[in-house]
């Protein structure tokens, strides 16, 4: 039977469910645009020779970074790809054609995995990448002397590449 005293009870529980539910719904808002500005102010760790690539929600009009020394980027499209330099850190601002700021990232460049290392000889840095075998590698920081040799073998040896790839196509 009909009872207008259980509608009016029946009710309240309802009028209260509506606020939490309301209140679960701004809260869900609040913290989708928290959530959207911290994804676009990131951090970013790259290792120095490698890359990295990194996707962009919107489109890509201007890419600024902060010191081109520690860090390079190549624009594709919805994704940039980060190329480590040398060890440092830096900033890289991801632009839309309005100038608004796509993204924010603070980019931290580390020397490579454990299979490089350093054999420092009265003082002198030399570099060596070992895997599985120990071959002459650059990095910053090397003595003068290692760095312009290892650097003349590798232009030496590039030029004779490019001089062999010139006699097999015509």
């Amino acid at each position: 039977m009909y009872n207008p005293a259980n509608t009016i009870a029946f009710a309240r529980p309802v009028r209260r469910l509506a606020h939490i539910a309301a209140l679960l719904l701004a809260m869900f808002f609040v913290t989708t645009l928290v959530t959207t500005t911290v994804q676009a102010a990131s951090s970013l760790t790259i290792v120095a020779d490698r890359a990295k690539i990194v996707r962009i929600a919107g489109e890509i009009s201007s890419v600024i970074v902060g010191n081109p020394a520690f860090a390079d980027v190549s624009v594709q499209k919805k994704f940039l790809i980060v190329h480590g330099r040398n060890f440092g850190q830096t900033n890289i601002l991801i632009l839309d054609e309005n100038g608004d700021t796509l993204a924010d990232l603070n980019v931290t460049v580390i020397k490579g995995p454990d299979r490089n290392i350093s054999v420092y000889r009265g003082g002198a840095k030399a570099s060596y990448a070992c895997a599985p075998k120990c071959e002459s590698t650059l990095q910053v920081g090397d003595a003068k002397a290692y760095f312009e040799g290892v650097n003349q073998a590798i232009a030496t040896k590039m030029e004779l590449a490019r001089s062999a790839g010139k006699l097999t196509t015509k």
